[in-house]
């Protein structure tokens, strides 16, 4: 990843423990990943700038991926639980991409 002038894992980790650091630079570091599709590490990118307009806008996203994970993340740092029809659209969609086991946590979730 650092030849893809992306941090490397361990200058990730040092950037978000670090206590000051600009809201703008994390935003932007999250945009730059979210853009890359690398999305699971441009939320703890968007968490540490507390951009939750921006993790909110990250749910449809992750119900059009069938990605269970993603979608509990961005739910559970919202701190807002998931309405039924969502996660009823995210098991369709996640059995429609041969996601099974992911379709299988949204429906027990329903459950």
């Amino acid at each position: 990843m650092g030849n893809d002038g992306f941090l490397s894992c361990l200058e990730k980790r040092e950037l978000l423990n670090r206590t000051a650091v600009s809201v703008d630079e994390l935003r932007a570091r999250a945009q730059a990943l979210e853009e890359a599709g690398l999305i699971h590490d441009a939320v703890d990118f968007y968490i540490k700038a507390q951009a939750w307009s921006e993790i909110e806008r990250l749910i449809p996203l992750a119900v059009d991926e069938g990605d269970a994970f993603l979608f509990t993340r961005l739910y559970r740092v919202l701190k807002k639980d998931p309405p039924p029809e969502q996660w009823r659209a995210l098991a369709a969609r996640a059995e429609a991409l041969g996601k099974t086991l992911y379709a299988q946590r949204a429906l027990q979730q329903l459950s």
